[in-house]
């Protein structure tokens, strides 16, 4: 009997192990769904209270991935994207052949085809549509907004497509055709979401990957002359089966942002109800946020390079007591099972409970025993408290399409905590584009072909000598930097600067300048 009872005890501790372990092998949400086509499922919405944190100032990264998908059953366009509280847009995914390390767009209609409001059906040249074309106008409207091409995601990782990274030549392959895509697409970028490089060959194979990414992005700025540097980011996991083989400081020195993926730490894959976004504590699933940080920033990742990830969804557990409880079944979920859009949480008849101690947020309904593990935004503004406090660069979202609006956005909420945001200028100078109205930045004028670095220098040009409001403002001057707030003449009209600007016309296409009225 007593060695009875200790093999018991040894099975369920092995259970325990190994629930830890499947836990970190949840980022499956960063996937397109089988149904996403399909309309949202629709749930009555609950009232939640928001609890306001004062703004900080400092110059945050606020990333946030939009998915091609979401154009469909989500109905969620690039003209729904609210440019202001962001600086970088990932657009997701292309898909990579395991076979060459051939680099492929996954939906040309939404990619590239679909028109919207605006667009032509009868314009002269060879000219892209669609998503691509609509992030690409949003980056001439907001020069500060960078938007990166996403390559991978749970699906495509999981079918083995990254496993080309141990192949010198098909990695060259994959160089070769990011930097054709960076040129003809009008890009910022690449993000790479591999999930996951899960053994020695795949993680050095990745990491040289990345080195080799960092080299042909730094010689395409220097031949382009290009003040900014091109960017390369990657989602990266939060849990310790996974991150234990990423080759940090090598990564480190190739990347300019780590996009941590701390959330999907509970879900269907436990057999209790838990937490999927905990900053602190997870003692049954072995995961935290602040774990992951302090792993990553001790094996060689630069604090000020991680993206903090935070989830605009949430899991659900059905009929369950509570946080640490069984469960039995997930829910419809909004567009796939067990996963709700933050847009529609609470769900009515719920309770929301926060934990400020793990820094957590779930809403409960007791008649129902359903449980949704999801940040609500005091909760957010605690991570974005935490990612000032702690050095990080900023936040990361997935994804945009389920978002709230108004004072109850996440991505709106953290942005309000940073206050000041990067203003790093984007670039818009693709002389090599195979699409007409990429090379010509939509039909806008090409004096604003070189994006040099954010700058406080005033302009210098000769006062106008009007009289009125124009009376102690200088000339708008090609050569000049102006910064948001400072005014300008040009044409007989007052102009205010919305952002940084060098070269762009009051008036032009870049819609930097707000015409004030006639002198």
């Amino acid at each position: 009997m007593a060695m009875s009872a200790t093999l018991k005890r040894v099975f369920f501790l092995a259970a325990v192990v190994l629930a830890a372990l499947v836990v970190v092998d949840a980022t499956q949400v960063m996937h397109r769904p089988t149904g996403y086509k399909d309309a949202p499922r629709k749930f009555a919405t609950g009232a939640a209270e928001t609890k306001v944190i004062h703004k900080r100032a400092s110059g945050k990264v606020q990333a946030a991935y939009f998915t091609n998908w979401g154009i469909y059953g989500a109905n969620f366009q690039p003209t729904n994207i609210n440019p202001s509280p962001l600086t970088h847009i990932l657009y997701s995914f292309a898909d990579v052949s395991a076979d060459s390390g051939t680099i492929s767009l996954t939906d040309s209609y939404a990619d590239e085809q679909k028109h919207f409001d605006g667009d032509s059906w009868d314009e002269p040249g060879n000219n892209l549509y669609g998503c691509l074309k609509q992030l690409y106008l949003l980056k001439l409207s907001h020069r500060n907004l960078k938007v990166l091409l996403s390559i991978g995601g749970w699906t495509y990782s999981q079918a083995g497509h990254f496993n080309f990274v141990t192949d010198a030549s098909k990695r060259a392959t994959f160089v070769s055709g990011a930097v054709s895509l960076i040129e003809n697409y009008g890009f910022d970028g690449i993000d790479i979401d591999f999930e996951y490089p899960n053994s020695d060959a795949l993680a050095s194979g990745f990491a040289s990957l990345l080195t080799e990414l960092r080299t042909a992005f730094t010689n395409l700025q220097k031949q382009k002359g290009d003040a900014q540097p091109y960017l390369l980011t990657a989602a990266v996991p939060a849990g310790s089966d996974n991150y234990q083989w990423l080759k940090m400081s090598t990564m480190d020195a190739a990347l300019d942002f780590w996009n941590l993926m701390a959330y999907d730490y509970a879900g269907s894959w436990l057999t209790f109800a838990d937490n999927q976004a905990n900053v602190y504590g997870g003692t049954r699933t072995n995961v935290s946020t602040d774990k992951a940080v302090k792993y990553y920033t001790s094996h060689g990742a630069t604090a000020g390079k991680i993206n903090l990830g935070i989830p605009v969804y949430g899991r659900a557990f059905e009929d369950t007591t509570g946080i640490g409880a069984t469960y039995n079944g997930i829910g419809p979920g909004t567009i796939e099972a067990g996963i709700y859009s933050y847009k529609v949480l609470p769900l009515a008849g719920a309770t929301i409970f926060e934990n400020l101690t793990d820094i957590t947020s779930y809403s409960y309904d007791a008649s129902k025993g359903e449980l949704v593990s999801y940040d609500t935004p005091h909760i957010a503004s605690l991570k974005a408290q935490y990612t000032q406090s702690n050095g990080l660069a900023g936040s990361m979202f997935w994804d945009l399409s389920t978002d709230k609006t108004g004072s109850d956005s996440l991505v709106g909420t953290t942005a309000g905590v940073y206050g000041s945001l990067d203003q790093t200028p984007n670039h818009i100078n693709y002389p090599n584009s195979k699409w007409d109205n990429i090379r010509n930045n939509m039909g806008g004028s090409s004096s604003s072909t070189t994006v040099k670095p954010t700058s406080t220098t005033s302009s210098t040009s000769t006062p106008t000598g009007g009289s009125g409001s124009c009376s102690s403002v200088s000339a708008w001057s090609a050569s000049a930097v102006y910064t948001g707030g400072q005014k300008a003449t040009y044409n007989g009209h007052l102009w205010t600067a919305s952002w940084w600007t060098e070269g762009d016309t009051p008036g032009g296409a870049a819609g930097v300048w707000v015409d004030n009225g006639a002198c």
